[in-house]
């Protein structure tokens, strides 16, 4: 599978993954539009594509805005014709215990992480309906699988996300369209700075095991690979995530155990 001249629309990318995404996308010859709110943030990522051959659209809007999802998938479809892959990246963490948080939280981070791509989603598919092709990739988190103590919003929310994409690719198998579930683990960016507390305000910390986390550009790379060897679904992260995911899998009795020991992360 070749991304030379392929149309790559990536949201949440003005950091973290989606950035890196953008240049390991832009390397492989990929025109690449870049999607979130910090427009300055975007044309910085924009800039950093130029050294590559494809051509860059920044195309800023906040994803939450439901109402514009159907306008920007036609200023992409004026601009390149059609789209082939998208990597539906915008998201938000969230660090607080259950009992604190309050309910506006857990409303405003399905808003982000589930409802605001599920109508993008609905938004892309007549177009990839249309051509017979394309491919949708979710990037969701080891914690879809695995929630653990003050990520309840965060969990649930990602595991949502596992559970409807798992649903469209069975029904679009038949139409030539892909869905590449990214499953990350703790990767080394700012997610958790960013996260919300139970007041839906910046954690502002920076996790331990995120500061010690697989190098955002590797991670880029793996799933470019995994997009390219067309996987339904694909783990990237390090041997404690991947070891959780094992347990979990062949001794779930013995995984609730270890999460229950997880201290104030």
């Amino acid at each position: 599978m070749d991304f030379s001249n392929k149309t790559v629309w990536i949201t949440g990318a003005s950091s973290g993954i989606g950035e890196a995404l953008a240049y390991a996308m832009a390397e492989k010859g990929a025109n690449v539009i870049l999607s979130a709110r910090r427009e300055d943030e975007l044309q910085r990522v924009a800039k950093n594509c130029q050294q590559f051959h494809g051509t860059t659209l920044v195309l800023p809007f906040d994803m939450i805005d439901l109402a514009l999802h159907a306008s920007k998938v036609q200023e992409v479809i004026q601009t390149f014709g059609q789209i082939d892959y998208v990597i539906l990246n915008a998201g938000v963490s969230q660090r607080s215990y259950v009992q604190d948080t309050k309910f506006e939280v857990y409303r405003s981070l399905f808003e982000i992480n589930f409802f605001s791509i599920i109508s993008l989603t609905q938004a892309i598919l007549p177009v990839f309906q249309q051509q017979g092709f394309g491919c949708f990739v979710p990037i969701a988190s080891v914690a879809g699988r695995i929630s653990t103590p003050r990520r309840a919003a965060y969990g649930a929310s990602k595991h949502a996300l596992i559970g409807f994409f798992d649903s469209l690719r069975a029904e679009v198998y038949e139409q030539g369209i892909q869905v590449t579930t990214i499953l990350p683990g703790y990767i080394q960016t700012n997610i958790s700075l960013h996260a919300m507390n139970e007041h839906g305000e910046k954690y502002g910390k920076m996790d331990p095991n995120q500061a010690k986390g697989l190098d955002v550009n590797k991670t880029a790379r793996a799933i470019v690979g995994a997009i390219q060897a067309g996987k339904n679904e694909f783990f990237v992260g390090g041997a404690l995530e991947a070891f959780g995911l094992y347990v979990k899998r062949f001794f779930p009795g013995l995984l609730f155990y270890m999460i229950r020991k997880i201290k104030n992360t």
